[in-house]
């Protein structure tokens, strides 16, 4: 739990640094193999310069946001869950499960190792003892279809609920709605705030879509049973293909957090991806009219220079006056 969230705190430092970094290497690198030698790369201030810049910042910043998902994925993995405890699927049976609890019970059981360990070594013993209370807690929340269909939707952090009126699935459908509900009304309010204040009207709508994406499919994963979900063909092919890097399958409460991690870090790639005139908080009014204040700087600098060159050759004029009439011998 302590290396997902320090993984996972890394990555969104990493969003403040890295994509700027990256990005001016890579621009750096691509000019010295495309260029001819002796040939100046495009100066910053060219739209030629600002162009690349542009494509190579959206492909560094996507290339992170697909490591994001990888790390998140992984995390999950390292993680684990009580199927993969007990090495079954999420659609495994009851039979299956008890099957598989008994033989591992007989392997981790403390009573065994007890009888087999010396009283000099009971580092052995009490290390197992765990283990056989952490598959008895596994087993008892996965034959329980109640404590299971919680267990699916809101992680490990069900059992340590101790609420003598939460029994039938309703009750813990209706529980999780009620703690939800002030959980995306701050996370609302939070975004109202900062879009107003820090971040950048460019990519406005897609935040509050992504938010509001976000809430449907708890509600929907939360509200559902669903039938094989976890165990789809995409995620079996996944894993076949990165056996070490990704997980099995993918529970809705897992589903959940990457789902979490991803609006943090898409909310981060927009505001990233945004023009500078959108970094500085500069809505469309506000881009025409520093257009038209340009404009007219340009304008009144043009005069400028057309008035100091009517100056200079009056000047001139006034200057040679006193030669003008002398023929040269």
């Amino acid at each position: 739990m302590a290396d997902s969230l320090l993984s996972t705190s890394f990555s969104y430092v990493g969003w403040a640094f890295l994509p700027s970094y990256a990005t001016s290497l890579l621009q750096g690198l691509y000019y010295r193999l495309v260029l001819p030698a002796g040939t100046s790369p495009p100066h910053p201030s060219t739209p030629q310069f600002a162009a690349h810049h542009r494509r190579i910042r959206t492909l560094v910043l996507t290339l992170y946001l697909v490591y994001t998902l990888v790390q998140s994925l992984y995390d999950i993995k390292i993680a684990g869950d009580f199927y993969t405890i007990l090495a079954v699927t999420p659609t495994s049976s009851d039979r299956e499960i008890k099957a598989k609890f008994r033989r591992l019970a007989a392997k981790y059981h403390p009573d065994k190792l007890s009888s087999s360990s010396s009283s000099a070594a009971p580092a052995p013993a009490v290390a197992a003892e765990d283990i056989f209370l952490h598959l008895k807690l596994a087993s008892d929340t996965l034959l329980n279809p109640s404590l299971r269909f919680a267990y699916d939707r809101f992680g490990p952090v069900i059992t340590t609920v101790t609420r003598p009126q939460l029994k039938t699935i309703r009750d813990y459908v209706y529980a999780g709605l009620r703690a939800k509900a002030p959980h995306y009304a701050s996370n609302a309010l939070l975004l109202v705030v900062l879009n107003a204040t820090v971040l950048p009207r460019w990519g406005q709508f897609w935040r509050y879509f992504g938010v509001a994406m976000l809430a449907v499919l708890e509600l929907y994963l939360l509200t559902h049973q669903l039938q094989h979900f976890s165990s789809s063909y995409v995620t079996n092919l996944a894993h076949s293909t990165f056996p070490d890097l990704l997980p099995p399958h993918l529970l809705p409460y897992q589903i959940l957090i990457i789902a979490q991690r991803l609006s943090m870090s898409i909310n981060i790639f927009i505001s990233q991806l945004a023009p500078q005139a959108g970094r500085l908080g500069l809505g469309n009014g506000s881009g025409i009219e520093l257009q038209h204040q340009n404009q007219q700087q340009a304008l009144h600098l043009t005069h400028t220079a057309n008035r100091l060159d009517a100056e200079a050759s009056q000047m001139l004029q006034l200057g040679l006056t006193p030669f003008k009439g002398i023929v040269r011998k």
